[in-house]
């Protein structure tokens, strides 16, 4: 099996892509940060288990009561 740019060159038309230097770019780190900050600011609202669902036999914490009559005994 051959997966262009992993075990085979990547070709465009007849030409072999080769790996080219970029050109430095000053504002890079500046991006990094900026976008670093703005997405630490989010903050996640803390929802108690009643909202925010639970999965497994037990309900942690919470008190459901007597169970359902079944049938006509009361």
């Amino acid at each position: 099996m051959l997966w262009p740019g992993l075990n085979a060159p990547l070709t465009q038309g007849r030409e072999v892509m080769t790996r080219k230097q970029l050109p430095p770019d000053p504002e890079y780190a500046q991006r990094i940060i900026r976008l670093r900050d703005q997405a630490s600011k989010i903050r996640y609202i803390s929802l108690p288990p009643l909202l925010r669902g639970w999965s497994g036999p037990k309900f942690p914490g919470q008190s459901v009561g007597p169970p359902d009559p079944v049938g006509d005994c009361m």
